[in-house]
């Protein structure tokens, strides 16, 4: 059900009265869809605003084989969309589709032109916040997307992991093998040799077969946890590559229908001038 409490919730609606909230609750209509369907599509009229009560909507950019979609933000309770539809009969930018069965509130664009007109404060509340979500647009597509994954995991690793990861380094290094080589070649020496007055460990070197037995028991899941974090490294380096291979094919898009508009429309206008000039400076050259 409705309330103005859940309204109150809305960034957009929680700075309105309270008076506002009552007469707000009688313009939305409850609306249900079931996962996967899909609410609009990118390039169809909308004309209704929607607030989401229970459930997930994604929002999808649809592009070209062989990505097809781009996901641009997943919405949960209490998120709006669609705002834009209040104001103008605007092709939708992007397709809505439910991630789980979902509730909606929906609101016409006849009933809300209606009580903007009668509440000037609503408009300027909506107003602000949909100037807050330009400015995360455009910081977002300004902002470069490459990051340092070496960095990210860095900050997440606790002491026992890093500890594992320089036991891992140092087994896999030429140090640790002649080292170790030099560990074993005296234990052998002073247990043969006599060099001392009872030797600890003679031969067959039972407790260095104990020693080796141990440190390789626990030297392999030390380098198993180790090599777990390299994989995460690399799938982490691997979802980046494709950020910012999806967002360069993007602008790659976004610079084509530049293009394709100042060619359509920029370039004839050009042409128009050109000839207009051309046409004035003949009579001039014939004087």
């Amino acid at each position: 059900m409705i309330t103005k409490d859940f309204l109150g919730k809305i960034p957009i609606f929680k700075f309105l009265p309270e008076e506002d909230h009552l007469a707000l609750v009688s313009l939305w209509k409850l609306k249900t869809i079931k996962s996967g369907e899909v609410l609009f599509r990118k390039g169809e009229v909308g004309s209704a605003m929607y607030v989401i009560e229970e459930g997930e909507i994604e929002i999808v950019l649809p592009v070209d084989p062989p990505v097809n979609e781009v996901q641009l933000s997943v919405l949960k309770e209490g998120d709006f969309f669609g705002e834009l539809s209040l104001f103008t009969d605007v092709p939708r930018t992007a397709t809505a589709r439910a991630l789980t069965n979902t509730r909606l509130i929906e609101m016409q664009r006849g009933d809300f032109i209606t009580f903007v007109m009668e509440r000037p404060s609503v408009a300027v509340s909506m107003l602000s916040e949909m100037a807050k979500r330009l400015q995360l647009t455009n910081e977002l597509i300004s902002s470069l997307a490459s990051k340092n994954v070496n960095e990210e995991i860095e900050e997440e690793l606790s002491f026992g992991d890093r500890v594992a990861d320089k036991i891992a380094e140092f087994g896999g290094s030429w140090p640790f093998i002649f080292s170790f080589l030099g560990f074993m070649v005296v234990w052998i020496v002073l247990n043969t040799m006599q060099l001392i007055a009872q030797p600890f460990d003679e031969y067959p070197f039972i407790l260095l077969n104990l020693l080796l037995s141990t440190i390789a028991a626990l030297q392999a899941p030390v380098i198993m946890m180790s090599q777990n974090r390299a994989q995460k490294k690399d799938r982490l380096k691997a979802d980046l590559d494709y950020q910012i291979n999806v967002k360069s094919e993007l602008m790659l898009q976004q610079l084509h229908k530049k293009i394709d508009r100042l060619m359509d429309e920029d370039v004839p206008k050009l042409r128009k001038e050109v000839q207009l000039l051309k046409k004035q400076s003949l009579p001039r050259q014939k004087r």
